[in-house]
């Protein structure tokens, strides 16, 4: 996954002020201030995309995993909220169809090895993800508690644009 942004944009570029992007300086008595581009004129726009583009792609689009909050959840009995987690795979169950489409469900073992949790995605709407027991996985998608550590669903994109939608990451390709 890649690591936390720490990049900014400054400057109000809708009020005629600079569009400023700090870039690191290799000198090591630099000072702040120092190493930033910037940019006037009818090229503002442009230029605006361009940085947020470079933020984003820095940033990537996928959420941190938090285990932690899974347990937190699951100890509080709290469902219905978004999560992000990662671990191995223990344990493939066989799919199950029901009025929202066929499901492909396994069983993850949270990294943390705090507890396992039920991973079902619904291959109805998204690719089925080609998980093997042993395999590292982050899921991303909806937490709903159970008794035997909860359940994770909607790991898929959403056609309809009601919800947030979900992915699986397994060896390094994203299945949503």
């Amino acid at each position: 996954m890649p690591a936390k942004c720490r990049g900014e944009i400054h400057g109000d570029v809708q009020q005629g002020g600079r569009l400023q992007v700090p870039l690191p300086d290799p000198r090591p008595d630099a000072r702040r201030g120092q190493g930033q581009l910037s940019m006037r004129g009818g090229r503002r726009a442009a230029a605006t995309a361009c940085g947020l583009g470079l933020l984003l792609a820095a940033c990537g689009g996928a959420a941190q995993p938090d285990n932690s909050a899974v347990v937190s959840d699951f100890r509080s009995h709290h469902s219905n909220l978004e999560v992000t987690a990662d671990g191995t795979v223990v344990r493939l169950l066989a799919d199950q169809t029901s009025a929202t489409g066929t499901h492909e469900r396994f069983i993850v073992k949270l990294s943390s090895g705090a507890i396992t949790v039920e991973v079902e995605h619904n291959v109805s709407i998204g690719a089925r993800a080609p998980v093997a027991v042993g395999d590292q996985v982050t899921v991303h998608g909806e937490y709903i508690w159970n008794a035997q550590g909860g359940l994770i669903h909607f790991t898929h994109h959403d056609p309809q644009g009601t919800h947030e939608g979900g992915y699986i990451e397994d060896n390094g390709k994203t299945y949503d």
